[in-house]
């Protein structure tokens, strides 16, 4: 099941999160969330958090939010998904995915990028699956642990009403 996520997912968000910054390099952050924090991402207008749980157990989330700040932004969201271990390659991702895009739809936006680490080809391979294409790689632009990482761009135009009635008017 999927579903919005609220104050009493912060903690299992906040664990889940923390051991992919500790122990990957799939995100270049290396400051560990905190639960307040996540709190506050999960009850913030700009933002849509999703989790998804099967038989009440929580099995990962997925969220997006502002992609870069300024007005000429405001119809792009960049994405994340996290799925425990146990969850992947069930599925589950694809319905987070979907459920996220069918929220940035509603909401209006236009486009949705994924910011993905270069040695992750699993989700590149991922991303293209579900209508994503690359749209640029930025050489050694992130460091962890002492190494340099290339990110991939990737980005799916999303056709919201507004783009339907715009395109025929």
């Amino acid at each position: 099941m999927i579903r919005s996520a609220v104050i009493a997912d912060a903690h299992p968000i906040t664990v889940l999160w923390n051991d992919f910054i500790r122990d990957t390099a799939f995100t270049f952050t290396t400051e560990l969330k905190v639960r307040s924090d996540v709190e506050a991402i999960i009850t913030d207008p700009e933002r849509s958090v999703l989790i998804c749980e099967q038989e009440g157990v929580f099995e990962g989330f997925a969220l997006f939010g502002t992609f870069r700040g300024g007005p000429g932004y405001v119809h792009t969201v960049e994405h994340s998904i996290y799925l425990v271990p146990e969850a992947q390659g069930k599925g589950l991702g694809r319905a987070l995915m979907d459920a996220l895009v069918s929220a940035a739809m509603t909401l209006g936006h236009h486009a949705m990028i994924g910011a993905i680490s270069g040695g992750n080809a699993n989700a590149v391979a991922f991303h293209e699956k579900c209508g994503f294409k690359q749209a640029g790689r930025l050489p050694k632009v992130g460091r962890k642990n002492g190494v340099w990482h290339d990110l991939i761009l990737m980005h799916l135009i999303i056709e919201t009403l507004t783009d339907t009635f715009e395109s025929k008017g």
